[in-house]
Order: C-alpha cells, then sequence, then structure tokens
C-alpha cells in the first residue's frame, strides 16, 4: 500500500513518525494491509505554493496595486 500526503510544512519529525505509525495501524485494521507493506511519503511545501479555486494563488503576495476605497 502507497499513501502519498501533500502538506504544509512546519511539522515535527515526531508528529510525523506518529503519523506514519498511525496510518500503518489503521491500514492494518481496515484493509488487512501488512504493516511491512504500508509506504507514506510526504511532499511539503509552503502556502504560496496552493491555489484554492479560480486559477488563484490565494496565500501568494500579489504584485498588483490594491484599490484603496
Amino acid at each position: 500500500m502507497f499513501v502519498a500526503i501533500t502538506m504544509r510544512s512546519g511539522r515535527t519529525p515526531e508528529r510525523k513518525r506518529a503519523l506514519y505509525r498511525r496510518i500503518t495501524e489503521l491500514a492494518q485494521a481496515y484493509a488487512g494491509a501488512e504493516p511491512r507493506n504500508v509506504f507514506v511519503t510526504v511532499t511539503e511545501n509552503e502556502s504560496v505554493d496552493w491555489s484554492l479555486g479560480h486559477g488563484l494563488a490565494q496565500y501568494a503576495p500579489s504584485a498588483e496595486p490594491v484599490a484603496e476605497g
């Protein structure tokens, strides 16, 4: 079983180890996967790397001037 996770950076190695352990426990409990056959990868990035619809980078600094009203 291969689990790929994309998330914002910032988790400690301890939190990641706990995540890997829990995913393996659940894969075994719910899917019968043997723990030795559960592979987890994490890809980390920053807020600017996300677009939450409409083709916009909502968290990216904009070079456009902000209209004052």
